[in-house]
Parts: C-alpha cells; sequence; structure tokens
C-alpha cells in the first residue's frame, strides 16, 4: 500500500478521500449517533423506507406445496419526529398489513399496534432508546451488509458515492461481533451496489441515505443453507431544530392483570408479520 500511495499525489489523495468517507459513515450511520445528533440539533424529523428480501437458493420449486413462515420480501415505512425535549413520535409500517405506534413524552409511552387501541403507561429508558435505535436503523443495516466491500468517493462537499469495490475488508470494531442468527453476516459477498449520503457540514448528521445492493451469504441456523438477498434503503432528515413539542395522544391507561407481560410483549414487539382479519378483530 505504501508503494502505490508514493507512486503518484492522485492516488495518495484518492485513497486519504476513501478512508476519510468510510470513517465518516461508520460514525454518522450508527443509529445512536443519529439520535445523539438529532436532539443536540434541537429535534427532527426522519422518514425512512426499507426493503429487504432474502430467498434460499433453489435450483427448483420444491413442488410441495410448502412455504417459507415469513415473507422473503419486507418493506416497511418508518417516520420518527423527536422534539428538543427529546420525546418522540414513532409510526412504522410495512406491506405485510402491520405497523405500530409509540409516543412517548418524559416519564410515559403509548403504544399501538396497527389495529389496536393506544394503551398508555410508564415508559422505561432501556426501551425507549431501543425504540428509537430501530426506527433509524435501516440505513446502519445497509451499511453494515456492503461494508466490507464498498468504496467511498467524495465529488462534493459533504456528499458520498458509494460503488463496490474489489477489495474484502474486515469490519471495524463499531459494528457488533457476527454470533448466533447474526454469524450469516461474516460470509456476505455484495454482488452489485450503488448509493450515497449526504451529511451536514461538521459531518456528523446524516441529511439523505440511500443505497441498491443485492448480496449472497451462508446461513448456517437453523440449517446451513445458500441464501441471496437485496437491500433498497432510502433515508432523509429534515424540519431540523423545528418539529413542535411532542405531546401523547389519547390513549388508555395499561390495565394490570394476570396477562400483563404478553399484552406488552405485542404491544412492543415490533412490526411482525401481517394480522389476519380474525387476528384484527381480536386485538384489544
Amino acid at each position: 500500500m505504501a508503494a502505490v500511495v508514493a507512486a503518484t499525489g492522485c492516488g495518495q489523495k484518492k485513497t486519504a478521500v476513501q478512508i476519510s468517507g468510510l470513517e465518516m459513515m461508520d460514525g454518522a450511520l450508527a443509529p445512536s449517533a443519529v439520535a445523539a445528533a438529532m436532539r443536540k440539533a434541537g429535534g427532527a424529523h426522519f422518514h425512512g423506507s426499507a426493503m429487504f428480501r432474502v430467498d434460499p437458493q433453489r435450483l427448483s420449486d420444491p413442488g410441495d406445496g410448502t412455504k417459507p413462515a415469513s415473507p422473503s420480501t419486507v418493506t416497511t415505512t418508518t417516520d420518527l419526529w423527536m422534539d428538543k425535549q427529546g420525546n418522540f413520535r414513532l409510526v412504522e409500517s410495512n406491506d405485510q398489513d402491520g405497523g405500530r405506534e409509540i409516543v412517548r413524552v418524559g416519564g410515559e409511552v403509548a403504544v399501538a399496534l396497527r389495529y389496536g387501541k393506544m394503551i398508555r403507561r410508564a415508559a422505561q429508558d432501556s426501551e425507549n432508546a431501543r425504540f428509537v435505535a430501530e426506527a433509524l436503523g435501516a440505513p446502519w443495516a445497509a451499511w453494515e451488509i456492503v461494508r466490507r466491500q464498498v468504496e467511498v468517493e467524495q465529488p462534493n462537499q459533504g456528499v458520498f458515492r458509494f460503488k463496490l469495490g474489489n477489495r474484502l475488508a474486515s469490519l471495524p470494531a463499531v459494528f457488533p461481533a457476527a454470533e448466533g442468527l447474526r454469524k450469516w453476516r461474516d460470509t456476505v459477498e455484495v454482488t452489485r451496489l450503488e448509493g450515497e449520503a449526504t451529511l451536514a457540514r461538521d459531518g456528523q448528521v446524516p441529511l439523505a441515505f440511500a443505497c441498491k445492493a443485492a448480496f449472497r451469504a451462508v446461513r448456517d441456523q437453523p440449517a446451513k443453507v445458500s441464501i441471496v438477498g437485496e437491500i433498497v434503503i432510502s433515508a432523509a432528515l429534515d424540519e431540523v431544530g423545528k418539529v413542535a413539542d411532542i405531546a401523547l395522544p389519547e390513549a388508555e391507561t395499561l390495565r394490570m392483570r394476570q396477562r400483563t407481560v404478553l399484552d406488552e410483549r405485542a404491544l412492543l414487539g415490533g412490526l411482525g408479520t401481517g394480522l389476519s382479519p380474525a387476528a384484527k378483530r381480536a386485538v384489544p
């Protein structure tokens, strides 16, 4: 590498831009960093759309009528408003007829599934951080998949373009270890990539992010199988410093009863898959 850099000034400048771009993306796209930047800016509105597709590689249809337990393609739309006090409103929906709304103000949180009633109860700091991280997590999920093979160019101030590189690098320490159900990430090979990010002048606030990528990998839980996948992510930050104070909506108080734990799991368990018409009617 030293020989290549010394050979030409252009090569040295390009290498410096690539390293800077990678490091800036590592720092700016992490959900905790985006949340901190939103709070520091006095609040903002995050809008994102994420399409994830994962299919097993099969030579032919098994022909036995079996279907996967969950759909291979899910598209989720997310809106998160955060005010200057750090209170937030999160609205998510997906194309599998799932969704949720979460509003946190001070020490209270109100939660509703897509077809359920809004329920209010005391907030817990750990779950509040988790809700925000989940809302802001799509760009980071895409970046984690492409990071080992991506090259970053900076055509203009604050603008970073992604393209597929020839190298295969190890993930830096800022990414969680690929263990358990995440182990397949160590085997990812990106086959197609394009994308772009725009950061504010301080390099800490991602104003826009877009990434389209195709990849293949090997999943070994519950059984070893080759998979192919595709991601299409877009996200933008606006209303910086202009979000009105968040207020709790009208909601019922959570009634303490024997099934409280199960109820909360249903309310706070994320988007999940779609509900059948019968299930929709059964939601309290």
